[in-house]
């Protein structure tokens, strides 16, 4: 087959691209490792977890998805990688497996991003909408066929057209020019079809949390105010580093000549794709991304946070005894379970989650009311421990109207023997000597 000009051998390149491909590639180096580093880490901690966990309990859904987004990332930041070829070459060779390489991960590592994000947006609003999680079988299942639709797409312009197929296009190597349908139906229909359906999803997600929250005038939900911001970073970002290629493509398609500088300057953005979803799952999901243990099933709204502390957002009360460790466990468990009333199901998870026991006799118990736990006055906890003589004062003040404070007077052993005699009184009622 004999190709068009805008499809051979360039070289030299042209000062637009010598300069253009620079911020490409470099871009493309940063979105490789940190999609490959991010990549690995989860790659490691998903070896650990299932060694400690055993095969009977399954990985969290929603880091599974991010997982094989950063895969589709790392073979589309390695496509752009590769102009660093054609840098050090001062050319674009046709017929090279460079080239040929270039064309199929561009051409998998775009719709493969495109894909994942619309399967995460899937995934998000079956959580958070219908409250439903597919079975673990069906899940493998989806992504299965999600990765095999992605290489049967990269693959069957190839198998048809043979090496003709990945060549020069424009400012790197892609689809023949000549091939134009081949580019729409194989390529750019199904990256239109993901980006709208992405943003359709999440505004729908958006929409339905403003809803629910006016309906129920319930401000007692504050993480649905906390994740509905961050609904908009998942279509934005995404939309604003793939739709300007996409558009040029299509207006190429539509006969139009396009420069190569706006090629250098959309193939930028769409470089920039890695690294943004690196940090945009890292920061607003950290507490899947980086968890000490396997997470659980939990995909709703409670694992939405900016920078780990979207959901840490409200109220957060201490409470510290030090002492008898069975005695003070105790206090801090009361608080926890009256605060817990007031704060919702995903409010008093988040507060169980971080009492911890100590060796050292201390007990700590942090209650994420998350604006819920409505504290109008103080809460206080003071020990005053002698050798022979405990005595404990807890005041704990949960609402303004009740302000009812509870007092705890306990008696070393010293004064068992007494208290024993005067089993018919209270201390409250005994003047202590």
């Amino acid at each position: 087959m004999t190709l068009d000009l805008a499809s051979q051998t360039l070289s030299p390149l042209p000062e637009v691209l010598s300069h253009g491909l620079v911020a490409v590639s470099t871009f493309g180096l940063l979105s490789f490792f940190c999609s490959a580093s991010l990549f690995f880490f989860l790659t490691w901690r998903l070896i650990t977890w299932r060694l400690k966990s055993g095969p009977n309990n399954p990985p969290n859904q929603f880091l599974l998805l991010i997982y094989n987004l950063l895969l589709a990332d790392i073979q589309q930041a390695l496509a752009f990688l590769l102009n660093l070829s054609a840098l050090r070459n001062n050319g674009i060779f046709v017929g090279t497996p460079t080239c040929f390489a270039q064309g199929w991960f561009v051409s998998t590592g775009d719709l493969a991003s495109g894909v994942f994000i619309c399967a995460i947006a899937c995934h998000t609003w079956m959580g958070v909408v219908k409250e439903y999680r597919l079975p673990t079988p069906a899940f493998y299942c989806c992504i299965g066929t999600l990765w095999f639709f992605v290489y049967i797409m990269a693959a069957v312009g190839p198998i048809i057209h043979g090496r003709d197929f990945y060549v020069r296009a424009s400012a790197w190597c892609w689809i023949n020019d000549a091939f134009q349908i081949e580019r729409l139906w194989l390529h750019y229909f199904w990256i239109f079809c993901s980006m709208f359906s992405t943003i359709l999803i999440y505004l729908y997600i958006f929409a339905f949390l403003r809803k629910k929250a006016v309906s129920s005038n319930d401000r007692s939900s504050p993480h649905h105010y906390g994740a509905t911001p961050l609904m908009v970073l998942y279509p934005l970002i995404y939309t604003v580093c793939t739709a300007p290629l996409a558009a040029g493509r299509i207006y190429a398609l539509a006969g139009h000549d396009v420069s190569l500088g706006y090629f250098c300057a959309a193939g930028t953005m769409i470089a920039c794709n890695g690294w943004l979803d690196v940090i945009l799952y890292a920061s607003t999901r950290a507490d899947i991304v980086f968890s000490e243990h396997p997470p659980g099933d939990d995909t709703g709204l409670e694992t939405f946070a900016f920078m780990g502390k979207g959901h840490r957002l409200g109220t957060t009360t201490t409470i510290v005894a030090a002492g008898s460790s069975s005695r003070n466990h105790s206090v801090s468990r009361a608080a926890s379970r009256s605060a817990s009333r007031a704060a919702p199901r995903g409010a008093s998870r988040l507060g169980r989650r971080s009492g911890r026991g100590s060796n050292n006799g201390e007990s700590a118990e942090n209650l994420y009311g998350l604006g819920e736990i409505a504290i109008k006055n103080k809460v206080t906890v003071s020990v005053d421990a002698q050798e022979h003589n405990l005595v404990r004062h807890d005041r704990i003040s949960m609402d303004e109207s009740a302000n009812r404070s509870r007092t705890f007077d306990e008696r070393s052993h010293k004064s068992r023997g007494s208290r024993s005699s005067r089993s018919g009184k209270s201390f409250d009622d005994t003047e202590i000597p």
